[in-house]
């Protein structure tokens, strides 16, 4: 099947319906894009993975043609689609396996540029994969964990416009190589043979890895998951509560030095976090990762990292929330009469501190009478699968018509 050039006669994109997004996603209405394309212009279409790579495709896509036209072409009319689909629950599917899952759904769509945005990890041989670019299907497949945590949007929108370029204007020199990386040394092996292999781009070395795993934190939103947990919230502040009013807490607080709290603290965040991932099921087993991968690195890794920031995020907050309460509501001469000498504000920093660490387990308790559905999200094996079932529903055929990704035109 011929691709359109910019000023070739494309066939239209057909209309794509409704969808069923995932549980955290909900259930998209049905959508209609532009028939036709005026003349000399380049549809550019962005297909995202649900959550994230969504978020920052339907962030990305109002400013998007403004930044092609200063980076690739000034003369040309740039049209912006974006589209939210599961593109694969595997690691080994490359760039023209999505490409024609997504024309199925799709029945028969034509792109000038398909970028696809996925926070699956990819990886070749041992280097994190970011970009894999075919300029036959004239589509490219960008994975958002080998780009980082820090400023994803702008490094995203980076990488947009130089697999846009090498793909339009056939320049194969990105011009942010300290995103997107280079292509390997060694030649990666593949499936399809001959000269149309794709091209990829790899983030080398330590710092790869170190980007792969926080970026696939940051896919994992841990600042997100502990909002959800209102049972695990109930049973951290009930814990506080009553340790707060309890003399005896004051007296033991303000007795035990800094090295005292912070180990306390530490035992405490570790029992939290291991007991989160084993009361939840999170620790995947190597039956079940895809292939190739360690049993720690990186989805273990990365569900361990997720949970120990999230008990983390949990723990500041409740200790500035004790902090000011100890300030406002224990007066200090209360407080002296019962460890028996003046009080600083080191006892008040102190019986946060120590309330802080105690009231964690009280958190294990509440974090076991959630469902698991609640904290799925934390295990990235788990929500690949379920990547995985929702692709196997989307291709059987549904009765009322077929059924396809979210649509908008940007």
């Amino acid at each position: 099947m011929r691709r359109g050039t910019v000023g070739d006669t494309r066939r239209p994109l057909a209309r794509a319906a409704a969808m069923t997004r995932g549980a955290h996603e909900g259930v998209v209405m049905t959508a209609d894009v532009p028939e036709t394309s005026p003349g000399g212009s380049v549809r550019v279409v962005l297909v995202a993975d649900p959550g994230l790579p969504s978020e920052i495709a339907r962030a990305l896509a109002p400013r998007l043609p403004d930044h092609l036209r200063r980076a690739v072409r000034a003369r040309v009319g740039w049209q912006v689609v974006t589209m939210t689909a599961p593109l694969s629950g595997s690691e080994q599917a490359d760039v023209s396996d999505i490409a024609e899952a997504v024309r199925n759904h799709l029945d028969g769509a034509e792109w000038d540029v398909a970028i696809f945005l996925t926070d699956l990890p990819r990886r070749a041989r041992f280097y994190p994969i970011s970009v894999e670019v075919d300029t036959a299907l004239r589509a490219a497949l960008i994975s958002l964990p080998a780009l980082g945590a820090r400023r994803l949007r702008r490094r995203v929108r980076q990488a947009v416009v130089d697999v846009v370029r090498e793909l339009v204007a056939h320049e194969e020199t990105p011009r942010h190589p300290e995103v997107i990386g280079r292509p390997p040394r060694d030649p990666v092996p593949d499936t399809r043979p001959g000269p149309e292999q794709p091209r990829r781009y790899v983030v080398p070395g330590l710092r790869g890895h170190a980007r792969l795993v926080a970026g696939m934190v940051y896919a994992n939103r841990p600042w997100r998951l502990f909002g959800s947990l209102s049972r695990a919230l109930a049973g951290v502040f009930a814990t506080a509560t009553v340790l707060f009013i309890n003399s005896a807490t004051w007296n033991l607080a303000t007795a035990l030095d800094a090295v005292q709290h912070a180990v306390i603290t530490a035992v405490s965040a570790v029992a939290l976090t291991l007991w989160i991932i084993v009361d939840h099921q999170l620790w995947e087993r190597s039956t079940y990762l895809p292939a190739r991968h360690h049993p720690l690195y990186p989805y273990n890794l990365v569900t361990l990292v997720t949970i120990a920031l999230a008990v983390m995020v949990l723990a500041t907050a409740l200790f500035v929330a004790l902090v000011a309460v100890s300030f406002l509501l224990l007066d200090a001469s209360v407080l002296r009469k019962f460890i028996g000498r003046q009080v600083g504000v080191g006892d008040y920093l102190f019986l946060a501190w120590f309330i802080t660490a105690i009231a964690m387990i009280g958190g294990a308790f509440g974090t076991s009478l959630e469902g698991d559905e609640k904290v799925s999200d934390a295990a990235y094996g788990r929500r690949q699968r379920e990547r995985q079932r929702m692709l196997r529903q989307m291709s059987r055929p549904e009765r009322g018509g077929r059924r396809g990704p979210d649509t908008t035109d940007g």
